[in-house]
């Protein structure tokens, strides 16, 4: 897919919303990271969500994903309340601390994955991100690299095959 000069990048997606934000907001105790965002997102779009430092870019995310309760506001993905059982199919959100599992092996995680998504998991898709990096499949999560670690969990984000994708 590719996507054209206005960044759609499939045009039979318009007219749908992959992400609404109304009067959104996130307090952690008395301090606001995020306070009255709203705004409407088109499905089939390419964005960038930029800002300096301490700006609401990851609670954002974390909302949108479902991570995170809103202390006021609501946000929609695709219509339905992220992290409910009908949200969380369609939505794939790799954070930047990459969570995963240090104890288990590349091959353990990519099985993971297959089993908390079935009827979406693209196994074919996993295996060539982690084969292409040259991931081998029976080392330990804790002993790759920082790159390998990310190249790890892109593989489980691809692989769900989600509507919407949060990097």
């Amino acid at each position: 897919m590719r996507p054209t000069a206005r960044g759609e990048v499939d045009g039979r997606a318009s007219g749908r919303t992959a992400i609404e934000a109304i009067g959104l907001g996130k307090r952690y105790r008395r301090r606001w990271a995020l306070r009255d965002c709203t705004f409407r997102l088109p499905a089939g779009r390419i964005c960038a969500l930029v800002g300096p430092n301490g700006a609401g870019k990851s609670t954002l995310l974390s909302l949108a994903s479902g991570l995170t309760r809103p202390s006021e506001g609501s946000v929609r993905v695709y219509g339905t309340a992220p992290g409910t059982a009908a949200g969380r199919p369609v939505l794939a959100h790799l954070a930047q601390d990459r969570p995963l599992y240090p104890a288990l092996t590349v091959a353990e995680t990519l099985r993971l994955g297959r089993a908390l998504n079935p009827g979406r998991w693209s196994g074919r898709c996993a295996e060539r991100i982690v084969r292409d990096g040259r991931i081998p499949l029976d080392a330990r999560v804790a002993t790759l690299s920082g790159g390998r670690r990310t190249r790890l969990a892109l593989a489980l984000a691809f692989a769900k095959r989600p509507e919407l994708l949060l990097l």
